[in-house]
């Protein structure tokens, strides 16, 4: 069989095994898509999108939607639908996305950014495998954004660059240099001027504008560096890459000035090895270790919890079985229904390192309109049906909807509609009582396995393990009822956010699954917009047991974790790395990971983090891809944000909203975890001295950064020369992401 054939009936194969059908492989040419596959049965129409018009160059301003019914005329669930773009696409159209999944609705929308000329543009959608069930949407672009002349073109740092045009978008446009995005000083929709930024590399570089959601044609200028004293306004900051600092740039300060320095590393590693680093500031004439806050906490350092040691290990294991789970026969699923009462029999781990199984049976005592809930028929004492029914309809109608709504459509590989939890005493024996005081407790878990129904012991479904309340201590440490329910729910929507990842990621897509510090920071991100939905429920002082509370009592399972982690990372950032975890994550790596991704949605909006899950891309690429930014630059701005938040006597409008986090008062939620926990730093970021005249020097890793406080000055000290070197001298590799942060806090 030719090898295009041969990838072609193996991205099939995998697609069917979600849909549950069987197919017919007739050999031919590639082109020919000679394939009976589930979508044969398929129909589609157009719901939405259709005939937009917007500047070339934009992002549609709605989706293009398209609905999927199967020869009943009911609605299907977790197919993929492919859309292309067949004409338009030679002047730049282009879907961010080719592969959609249909929600429970049969709804499948894909996001087009037209071309940067004007014209019409075609996109074709039809079920996978089914090409001949085609419909198709049109869009026009109209004449948009474009640049017709750039004074001068030869320029340097801080020289002031005119721009002529049409729908700039004035000073609420971005204009971009290379990587590096600035605001105008001023403009209007013909013209704009902007200062061309400190630090770029030399020679050729292109600038284009960004207006609204359309980009500009680019335009290339030369760009000649030199240094020049660079001043700053209070609580303004700047990014700067290490190799440019000292040849490009000097500070210029004044005597009662003060500034915080970030050094960081803006990358990813396979590892967190640390390299050791050294920012200057004017000379070398006296030394201090910015290590010593880096390793503040690090003698304390919690060892890995059992649910996190659990995690670490599932997900790596998914890693390895993602390619052997692509192929294999079309999944059929059996014919079992879902009736009150029932009993199913579990393939169930029942060690840590996720190697071996058990049998383990459940009754089903719980259907909702997402959830079944079933319960080992060995627990004892088990939930009454008033609790299950408590804790099913928090499930089914707070929590599947909340990660839902935020990530996207789960599979539905059993075709039975529903996400199963089931309660077993198996997941509270994977930690032995006598380990529980140091190792903690696993509360739950999903398993991607279950998604590869080729595999053996896949439970073929979407399925939630979690404990059961063990308040004689039977078969583990004891576990309340009303704790047992409390620690679940977290659990819960946390898991679920890993099921639609690597459903999504591997089963839907054939890709890898997402990189762990983005897949746990995303499925922390699920808890906490769950306890946003009880914050908005119960605004203060309502739900609340004190009147100290920030968050009402039933946000606190889904919040508190948060809080903890980012204060202990926090406490020693230049220890922790936000994109370079240690197995599944430390607490701090964890907390690292979700305060960038708050600040992201933030920066983006919340559709961030569903873009985020609904692609083939990991890591630092699919943040980049999504975002449309550098990673550097968010790194760079992040790493800012996390001091310039809610300064305290600073009015936040003070601080420009990219150096914020816009949904959170970052001080005001440490200086709580800290009271509750019996700390005495009420914020845990602590500057280390920079020594005028000298320099600070310590361990750094991939994906951190430490903060450094520089200033006041002595009258009449000029401008200040910074670096950002190894400790040796020697000048960082460009694939290491070095880079110095620079804000005046004074």
């Amino acid at each position: 069989m030719h090898n295009c054939l041969s990838a072609n009936w193996l991205a099939l194969r995998r697609i069917l095994r979600i849909a549950g059908v069987s197919a017919l492989f007739v050999a031919g040419a590639c082109s020919s898509d000679r394939v009976l596959a589930a979508g044969r049965a398929y129909t589609l129409r157009v719901i939405e999108g259709d005939g937009q018009a917007a500047p070339a160059g934009s992002v549609l301003p709605r989706a293009l939607a398209v609905e999927v019914r199967d020869a009943a005329g009911a609605p299907v669930k977790a197919s993929t639908v492919v859309f292309r773009v067949t004409a338009g696409g030679a002047d730049g159209a282009a879907l961010v996305d080719t592969f959609a999944v249909t929600d429970e609705a049969g709804r499948a929308e894909a996001e087009l950014r037209l071309g940067n000329r004007a014209g019409g543009v075609s996109v074709r959608a039809y079920p996978f495998g089914a090409v001949e069930r085609a419909v198709t949407l049109s869009a026009t672009a109209t004449g948009g954004a474009a640049i017709s002349g750039v004074l001068p073109g030869n320029v340097g740092p801080g020289d002031t660059l005119a721009i002529a045009g049409i729908l700039l978008g004035g000073t609420a446009s971005a204009v971009e240099f290379g990587g590096v995005r600035v605001r105008p000083v001023s403009g209007t929709d013909g013209e704009l001027r902007v200062v061309v930024p400190n630090c770029l590399p030399p020679g050729n570089v292109t600038v284009r504008v960004l207006s609204g959601t359309a980009w500009t044609a680019t335009r290339t200028l030369i760009y000649t560096p030199r240094r020049r004293a660079m001043t700053l306004r209070p609580y303004e900051a700047v990014v700067i890459g290490a190799g440019e600092l000292s040849s490009c740039a000097t500070l210029a300060v004044e005597a009662a000035q003060e500034y915080v320095v970030i050094p960081q590393l803006a990358v990813r590693a396979e590892a967190p090895v640390s390299t050791l680093a050294r920012v200057t500031a004017g000379g070398v004439t006296a030394a201090s270790l910015f290590g010593d806050a880096g390793e503040r906490f690090l003698s304390q350092r919690v060892r890995p919890r059992a649910q996190e040691e659990l995690d670490a290990h599932l997900r790596e294991v998914e890693r390895r079985l993602a390619p052997g789970g692509r192929g294999g026969e079309p999944y059929q699923p059996p014919m079992l229904a879902l009736t009150l009462g029932s009993l199913r029999t579990f393939d169930v781990i029942t060690t840590l390192e996720a190697t071996e199984f058990t049998k383990a049976t459940g009754r089903l005592r719980y259907l909702g309109a997402h959830i079944g809930i079933f319960v080992d028929t060995s627990a004892f004492p088990s939930y009454t049906d008033a609790e299950l029914a408590r804790l099913g309809r928090l499930f089914d109608t707070e929590l599947y909807r909340t990660v839902v709504g935020s990530f996207g459509p789960e599979s539905d590989l059993d075709r039975n509609g529903k996400v199963l939890v089931f309660l077993t005493p198996r997941v509270n024996a994977l930690v032995a009582a006598n380990d529980c005081g140091q190792k903690g407790f696993v509360t739950g878990f999903f398993y991607g396995r279950d998604l590869l129904p080729s595999l053996p012991h896949s439970n073929a479904g979407e399925i939630f393990y979690a404990l059961v309340p063990d308040p004689y201590a039977n078969y583990s440490c004891a576990h309340a009822f009303n704790d047992t329910q409390r620690l679940v729910s977290g659990t819960f929507i946390h898991e679920m956010q890993h099921m639609i990842s690597f459903f999504h990621h591997v089963v839907a897509r054939g890709g890898e699954p997402e990189e762990p510090w983005l897949n746990e920071g995303l499925s922390h991100v699920a808890e906490e917009l769950a306890s946003r939905v009880f914050e908005a429920r119960y605004p203060p002082p309502f739900g609340r047991t004190t009147a100290e509370q920030i968050f009402p009592d039933s946000a606190q399972p889904f919040i508190a974790t948060q809080l903890l982690n980012s204060y202990v990372y926090l406490y020693s950032s230049a220890g922790h790395s936000v994109t370079t975890f240690a197995g599944s994550g430390s607490l701090e790596e964890r907390g690292a990971a979700w305060l960038f991704l708050r600040w992201l949605g933030d920066q983006q909006g919340d559709t961030i983090y569903r873009r985020l899950v609904q692609t083939s891309l990991q890591g630092i690429a699919n943040v980049e891809a999504r975002t449309g930014e550098r990673f550097a630059t968010l790194f760079g701005d992040f790493s800012v944000a996390i001091w310039a938040d809610s300064i305290p006597g600073v009015p936040r409008r003070q601080v420009q909203a990219r150096h914020r986090f816009l949904s959170r008062n970052l001080r005001q939620l440490m200086a709580r975890q800290a009271l509750i926990a019996g700390w005495e730093d009420p914020f845990p970021v602590k500057p280390v001295r920079v020594p005028v005249g000298g320099y600070v020097e310590g361990p750094l890793m991939p994906g951190t950064m430490v903060y450094g406080a520089l200033g006041p000055f002595s009258p009449g000290q000029g401008a200040l020369v910074l670096g950002f070197a190894r400790k040796d001298g020697s000048a960082f590799g460009l694939g290491e992401g070095a880079q110095l942060g620079i804000l005046r806090v004074k």
